[in-house]
């Protein structure tokens, strides 16, 4: 069955290059999951370093994956090939955005609910 989700990581202008991370559990706590891979990179994303900003992003995404044959995946693209049983879920690094669903936040706002 699962609890499926996707979370949508857009590095540049182009749609073609967004980063989309499945995960096969995740969806139940899908937020506050990108929440906390968030606060692990924003060090890197507030001097800009998109690149290890990413990085740090999908390794905190598939940290409960590790070393597991399956329950994550990584694909490029504008489109979500992946079944999605939850709400819609952006990391917009380039104009620094959060999307849930219909709702859009600040990323420094949607990380500070955290603290």
């Amino acid at each position: 069955m699962g609890s499926r989700t996707n979370y949508t990581i857009i590095t540049t202008d182009n749609p073609a290059q967004n980063i989309n991370v499945y995960a096969h559990w995740d969806g139940d706590e899908s937020v506050a999951i990108m929440q906390s891979a968030l606060s692990a990179a924003m060090p890197r994303i507030n001097i800009g370093d998109i690149s290890y900003a990413t990085r740090i992003i999908i390794d905190q995404l598939t940290k409960d994956g590790r070393d597991s044959e399956t329950g994550y995946g990584i694909y490029i693209g504008e489109k979500i090939t992946h079944e999605e049983s939850y709400e819609y879920k952006e990391i917009d690094l380039v104009n620094k955005k959060i999307t849930v669903g219909s709702m859009l936040f600040d990323l420094e706002n949607f990380v500070a609910v955290l603290q």
